[in-house]
């Protein structure tokens, strides 16, 4: 049984890899910056930002500083809200030594204003995310692989978990252990969980049950460079789904921060610098911002260009199915003809 399921899954992933196509398009992220060279002491600047790829430029968007706006231990946007962990290294007078103060908090996405800020004992320490965290459009799930501690705040092992904010208390069901230390994880539109090793391999992670021993499935997907360049700093990536791929800023051993575009293609894994990131900036939490502006050839109007929309006009020529009528006319010709799939086709094909 569990042979099967893995092959459905490695199948799954297969599909997963046929990339959409977009054109005169750059993507816009939400993230939190946590550090930039301009930054002074007593001028810090945490916050939520937005950073737009094609200007090459961070805006914050709030005033002010605000570090719980940036958790370092791992946040997700759900339901108009984000939800993170954030936490601060404190000196314990009673131990003689620094310990972490972990907090639950949420903001609400329209204004950014803190909706919930809840202290964790300090029992709660495995709740540090050590690559970000994940939501899974499919199942609407969230996930990421917490750091193990012992006693004595050293990591014993890592462990991929679903999580759940609902409550003031955020609740973990763990899947199993991670071998692999991963730097960032992100799920594809398909609810394909991936994640880039330290060893710079790009994986494909399984979310399923693992069985007897114990430890997580992950699959190899490519090797992207980078060898042992990989700092242990702040690390995020994020898919965007109308390209079909990853971005993923990344702190790397020189202390510089860099953006990179992965293309996650079996066979064809590949990550493309795209810059050294604005000020110098170490971003988390970093996600797609949603643009509404209009794709030519999204007849289905799902942001991305692909064999969904050639579905659409067919269901429209053959069924009648009026629902997209107002984006069929792909080719402009003021009629829904059999050319509007043509120019679907070409535009997949890089025609135009």
């Amino acid at each position: 049984m569990k042979t099967i399921k893995t092959l459905c899954f490695v199948l799954a992933v297969i599909a997963s890899c046929f990339m959409t196509q977009a054109r005169d398009y750059q993507p816009k992220f939400l993230c939190g910056v946590v550090k930039a060279d301009s930054w002074t002491d007593g001028n810090n600047m945490e916050g939520i930002y937005e950073f737009d790829l094609a200007n090459a430029t961070l805006t914050k968007l709030t005033d002010g500083r605000d570090v719980y706006q940036a958790p370092l231990g791992g946040a997700v946007y759900e339901d108009g809200l984000m939800k993170g962990i954030h936490f601060k290294t404190v000196w314990d007078d009673f131990d003689q030594a620094y310990t972490y103060v972990l907090y639950h908090v949420q903001y609400d996405m329209t204004t950014w204003e803190r909706v919930k800020a809840y202290a964790l004992g300090a029992m709660d320490r495995n709740y540090i995310s050590s690559c970000g965290m994940a939501h899974d459009p499919v199942t609407g799930k969230n996930y990421g692989i917490f750091y193990n501690f012992n006693m004595s705040w050293q990591v014993v092992d890592r462990k991929l978990a679903e999580i759940d904010f609902s409550t003031n208390t955020p609740t973990r069901t763990i899947i199993g252990k991670a071998s692999i230390p991963m730097a960032a994880i992100a799920f594809n539109d398909q609810g394909i969980l991936y994640g880039v090793g330290q060893d710079g391999w790009l994986y494909a992670i399984s979310t399923a049950n693992p069985g007897a021993i114990g430890e997580i499935e992950v699959f190899p997907m490519g090797d992207m460079g980078f060898e042992d360049n990989i700092s242990t700093n702040p690390s995020t990536m994020t898919y965007d789904k109308r390209t079909g791929k990853f971005y993923w800023a990344v702190v790397l051993n020189d202390q510089k921060s860099y953006l990179y575009e992965i293309n996650p293609t079996l066979g064809q894994v590949s990550a493309t610098q795209l810059m050294q990131l604005p000020d110098n900036s170490w971003l988390v939490n970093m996600e797609v911002i949603e643009q509404q502006d209009t794709l030519t050839g999204d007849v289905n109007c799902d942001g991305a260009v692909n064999s969904a929309d050639i579905t659409a006009l067919y269901d429209y020529f053959l069924n009648g199915d009026e629902t997209f009528i107002t984006t069929s006319d792909v080719d402009g010709d003021g009629s829904i003809t059999s050319g509007d799939i043509t120019a679907v086709y070409g535009i997949l094909l890089g025609d135009k």
